[in-house]
């Protein structure tokens, strides 16, 4: 199977949109999202279509009222491909969740579509995927540096 890539500043467009997307996400930056996505995205999530800015929101809206504390996605595995009037952008995220009764890490997918406009790439249809969910035991923000101790 042959891939057609797009080139290099293309491709790390699209990765830029996809990291600006995940930093949003944590943060809850409902602003940022909007900016990164077209008023008329078109959301998947695993198997239910949603349309429209405010369907994608929602979701944003709804994780930042839930009890999670602090959320980080990492993305990894991008693949960059042409796709109708712009590009399709495939990779891998995992999601950890930090929760006062547990953490989560939530393994999945994004194959998003991306269209230019006015010079930015912006979210057409934003799909995700999740493959497995992980629970783990309640996570702490204690930390001590390396190197120190108490004797």
């Amino acid at each position: 199977m042959t891939t057609t890539l797009v080139d290099q500043d293309l491709a790390y467009r699209a990765q830029t949109t996809l990291t600006a997307y995940a930093w949003a996400a944590d943060s809850g930056d409902l602003d940022r999202l909007r900016d990164l996505a077209l008023e008329d995205i078109a959301v998947t999530q695993t198997t239910q279509e949603k349309h429209g800015i405010e369907n994608f929101l929602d979701i944003y809206r709804a994780f930042a009222a839930s009890e999670t504390e602090v959320s980080r996605h990492v993305v990894t595995n991008t693949l960059v491909t042409p796709e109708g009037d712009g590009v399709r952008i495939d990779a891998y995220f995992e999601a950890t969740l930090f929760n006062p009764g547990g953490t989560s890490r939530i393994f999945g997918r994004y194959s998003d579509s991306l269209v230019e406009v006015d010079g930015d790439l912006k979210i057409k249809h934003k799909r995700i995927f999740v493959d497995r969910v992980m629970a783990l035991p309640t996570a702490t923000a204690a930390f001590v540096p390396y190197g120190s101790s108490d004797s």
